[in-house]
C-alpha cells in the first residue's frame, strides 16, 4: 500500500520550510505500509494523546485521494494510527477553537491546523467525531497537543450519519 500525504502534510512542508537536506524518516508498518516521510511533515504531540502517553511523533497520510479523512500514523509506534478529519467539513456550523488553540500553543491562529479523531463502527451507518478533544498543531513549529475542552455543548462522540 503506497501512502499518500494529506494536504495538511503538504502544508507542513511549505509552512515549516525546513532545509532541503533535512531528510526523511521511513514509515514501516504492516497496517499502513511503507513510505518515505519528509521530516518536515512530522509533527509532535506533547504530552501525547489521551490514553497513549508514549505516542508523540505523527504524520498525516491520505486515506483515499479526495477524502476528508486522513490517517494520523504514529512514527513511534507504526501500527498505531487514527482516522482524523477537519470537523468543519463534517459538522455544519462547527466553530473551530483556533484562537484558544493558538493561545495554548503560543502561536498565531493562522498557523493552527485543527482536526478530530473519528470512530468508525464495524458496520458503519454513521461515524462519530470527538469534538470535545480536538488535536491542534502549530504548522510553523510542528508541535501540537490534544486539547480537552470544557464545553458542555461539545460531544466526544458526535454522530455523523453516512447516508
Amino acid at each position: 500500500m503506497e501512502a499518500r500525504r494529506s494536504s495538511l502534510a503538504e502544508s507542513c512542508d511549505v509552512e515549516l520550510a525546513k532545509a532541503a537536506d533535512a531528510g526523511t524518516v521511513r514509515l514501516e508498518s504492516r497496517r499502513f505500509g511503507s513510505a518515505e516521510v519528509p521530516l518536515s511533515a512530522v509533527f509532535t504531540l506533547d504530552p501525547g494523546l489521551v490514553g497513549f502517553p508514549g505516542a508523540h511523533r505523527f504524520v498525516l497520510l491520505d486515506r483515499d485521494a479526495g477524502s476528508p479523512f486522513k490517517w494520523m500514523v504514529c512514527l513511534d509506534q507504526p501500527e498505531l494510527g487514527f482516522v482524523v478529519t477537519d470537523p468543519v467539513e463534517c459538522v455544519p456550523g462547527y466553530v473551530c477553537p483556533t484562537e484558544r488553540a493558538a493561545a495554548v500553543l503560543s502561536c498565531e491562529a493562522e498557523d493552527v491546523a485543527l482536526f478530530v479523531l473519528v470512530t468508525i463502527p464495524k458496520e458503519p451507518k454513521e461515524i462519530f467525531l470527538n469534538l470535545l478533544a480536538p488535536i491542534a498543531v502549530d504548522l510553523r513549529s510542528a508541535r501540537g497537543l490534544q486539547m480537552v475542552l470544557e464545553d458542555g455543548s461539545l460531544d466526544p462522540a458526535h454522530r455523523v450519519p453516512l447516508a
